[in-house]
């Protein structure tokens, strides 16, 4: 009866109301945008309902099936169109005479626009199976366009085409040539492509992806295909929309010559989109030549210079890990279980469960289960919550290191190896991983690894590990900036620079709030360290209270009577603020590159006396917290943004001397360190050319640099090169 009731109902619902119905339904936006496109189809007679779907309610699944049948069919119809619609200025070369006719009008060109299709994005296993290149000086009568756009298949399964070897071959003049600039967006791919066929790429001179970073390093995504459609009006597919998860070489030339003849277009029109825009800021464009442009080659031989790892280390590693995760597992178990309601276990992976268990635990009822809003900043009052955190760490850590840290290893390389990204984040720091566009990468975080995971890193045979840090780098760059002359004065000194402000605040001597015997920090330094890296951070208030133990007011107090006592600091920090309200950006050093934090500029909404609780105002709280957050943020882009231009140029000299010396490379940049690899008989002069390149590689005007060096054969397990010359010499 029951069931004869629900058919009645499915059949008198109308397709209308049955849409009404779904959308109205909690869908994701992404959802929502493919069942929109279903009922746009359905309503113009493209598609109709599914096979699966007869004498049944249509519903959400019928119309996400549909959807999937439609995409096919859009995909097929836009395939189609592309090459209906093939440019006259597009051209295939696929034999030997029009690739000597390309290689003679390319020695004509200035620059040229480059890119490679691949069977894959790891570039140190998958294979290049085209080259397209943009010519854009070119004209061929009868055209009207001006430049043409070609494409070179070596390995498609179908289609007249020339090898890759002979194609290489032919083309090592041109790729050789620094004469001839070559202009590519994520130049680092392609250059390390070519030099997985033993060919390298010289003369780089533009890349599109990193340029965008730098004129605007708020864009929501920086793949060329995002970049088209919002600066060049162009509208462009990207690779999955198009081909799904069909290589490269198995698609038809005809397809391959639109598609990727339109990427070196869409390069050299962003290129030219972009160059006008530089040259309104000449500071910022010296900067991306001299600087970004040279580093995109320091990194392909870093990436690809690559690590050994021990992993009979990584395993007994991880094995501790697990085992402390089971000691974790039964202590939260034993003390949250009487507040479970269930006949199962409590599931300590469970959102639900566990916010209700804690809350019952601690007596007040927790918002929600975040770990960096919500549960961090409780920990130091509640063991449980300190416990559980430690559990979610070390749960996902021993995973990785027993199951799959092996798998990382690179089958053609033998090495593991990391991505290094220079545009990685907004203030230009580098930040390292898997590419985000190849989840199944084998590429991992380095920068992240735990301090104890670090000794699974060894030297190669014969070598040694140089690690030499940049010793207060976003102090000093401060110091700098402000003209502080507390601060000078400790670095002129040789002297600590938090235990000489803890030594002025607490009005006691220096010694006695420097560093502990054990190297622990006294809690007058810690105090100091706080407020600084809080200040520096763009915290509020609200979070030092926090980290200090104290409450709102008087964490306030103490920052103001501290930095009182630093008057040229407190009037940069506030010139900071100011210059982000007014002009809603600020400049790292020399005015080499922008942070724009247009929030700063917005009009605070009022909130009247006494309302500042009232869930009616809630929305004008959050408007104004923009606002101070990014004046806050002021201050941190421009030391870190600074400093992020002294490593990469630190980076650059690096590599220029490692080039030098047989056995040396760069082995990796994490945070403000630069770890070297070099054979292990080296001199006290090979330290001292280390030292010289950390220090005098960019000065902060007069405020001496300093470094920290230790040798390793594991990394993170070093001594001093005194200690080393001094066990060499007694052995």
């Amino acid at each position: 009866m029951a069931d004869a009731t629900k058919r009645k109902k499915a059949v008198q619902e109308t397709i209308e109301d049955a849409w009404v119905r779904i959308l109205a339904m909690k869908n994701s936006d992404s959802d929502t945008e493919k069942l929109l496109a279903v009922k746009d189809a359905m309503e113009t007679g493209v598609t109709g309902r599914h096979p699966s779907g007869v004498g049944k309610r249509f519903s959400k699944a019928e119309a996400l099936r549909i959807y999937n049948d439609l995409r096919v069919m859009l995909r097929e119809k836009t395939l189609r169109e592309m090459v209906e619609k093939t440019p006259r200025n597009y051209f295939l070369i696929t034999n030997e005479k029009l690739l000597a006719r390309l290689i003679e009008r390319l020695g004509e060109q200035t620059e040229v626009a480059v890119d490679t299709e691949t069977t894959g994005v790891d570039v140190y296993t998958d294979v290049i199976v085209g080259i397209s290149l943009t010519l854009p000086s070119v004209s061929i009568p009868p055209l009207a366009e001006k430049g043409i756009h070609v494409y070179i298949p070596v390995q498609h399964d179908e289609g007249e085409q020339l090898s890759r070897d002979y194609v290489l071959s032919e083309l090592r003049g041109f790729l050789y040539d620094e004469g001839i600039g070559k202009v590519l967006h994520n130049a680092i791919f392609d250059i390390a492509m070519f030099r997985r066929h033993d060919y390298d790429l010289r003369g780089v001179t533009w890349d599109t992806m990193v340029a965008m970073h730098l004129l605007n390093e708020n864009e929501p995504s920086f793949r060329l295909k995002d970049l088209a459609p919002k600066y060049l009006g162009v509208e462009s597919d990207t690779f999955a929309e198009l081909f799904g998860k069909t290589p490269f070489n198995e698609i038809t030339l005809d397809i391959a010559l639109v598609y990727a003849g339109k990427d070196t277009d869409l390069t050299w029109q962003l290129y030219q989109f972009q160059y006008v825009h530089f040259t309104q800021m000449p500071t910022v464009l010296e900067y991306f030549r001299t600087v970004e442009v040279p580093l995109l080659y320091v990194i392909v031989e870093m990436e690809a210079n690559g690590y050994i790892l021990d992993l009979d280390f990584a395993k007994e590693y991880g094995e501790q890990l697990a085992t402390r995760a089971k000691e974790l597992h039964a202590k939260l178990i034993g003390v949250l279980s009487k507040h479970h309601e269930g006949d199962a276990e409590l599931n300590l992976n469970s959102g639900p469960q566990m916010k209700a268990a804690l809350s019952k635990e601690i007596g007040k009822e927790l918002p929600n289960m975040d770990a960096k809003k919500t549960l961090k900043p409780m920990a130091r009052d509640f063991e449980v919550i300190a416990d559980l955190l430690e559990y979610r760490k070390i749960t996902k850590l021993s995973g990785t290191y027993i199951d799959a840290l092996p798998t990382k290893q690179n089958p053609t390389t033998k090495r593991w190896h990391s991505r290094f990204n220079p545009i990685g984040t907004v203030t230009g720091r580098f930040s390292s991983g898997k590419d985000e566009e190849a989840a199944d990468s084998n590429q991992f975080n380095v920068q992240n690894q735990p301090e104890d995971a670090r000794k699974m890193f060894v030297a190669p045979p014969g070598k040694v590990l140089v690690s030499a840090d940049f010793k207060a780098q976003e102090i000093r760059c401060t110091a700098y900036l402000s003209g502080e002359p507390v601060l000078i004065e400790a670095f002129e000194k040789g002297i600590d620079p938090y235990a000489n402000m803890a030594s002025m605040y607490y009005k006691r001597p220096y010694h006695e709030v420097n560093k502990l015997p054990s190297g622990e920090d006294t809690p007058e330094r810690k105090a100091m360290k706080v407020v600084w890296l809080a200040t520096l951070y763009g915290m509020s208030d609200f979070s030092l209270a926090d980290m200090l133990g104290l409450k709102k007011p008087e964490a306030t107090a103490f920052k103001e009577e501290l930095f009182a006592g630093m008057p040229k600091l407190s009037a940069w920090l506030k010139e900071n603020e100011e210059h982000v309200a007014k002009y809603g950006f600020v400049w790292a050093d020399k005015q080499q590159r922008k942070r724009r934090l247009p929030d700063g500029k917005l009009k605070r909404k009022e909130i009247p006396f006494g309302k500042w609780n009232d869930p009616r105002y809630e929305e004008n709280r959050k408007h104004n917290a923009k606002i101070n957050r990014a004046m806050r943020q002021g201050t941190n882009a421009r030391v870190q943004g600074s400093s992020a231009i002294q490593t990469k140029v630190t980076m650059i000299r690096a590599h220029e001397e490692c080039k030098k010396r047989e056995g040396w490379a760069l082995w990796g940049t994490i945070h403000d360190e630069l770890v070297f690899e070099i054979p292990e008989d080296f001199t006290r002069e090979d330290i001292a050319v280390i030292e010289r390149i950390m220090t005098q590689s960019y000065a902060w005007g007069t405020v001496a640099n300093g470094t920290d060096i230790a040798i390793m054969k594991r990394w993170g397990k070093g001594m001093t090169p005194e200690d080393w010359f001094k066990q060499k010499e007694a052995a």
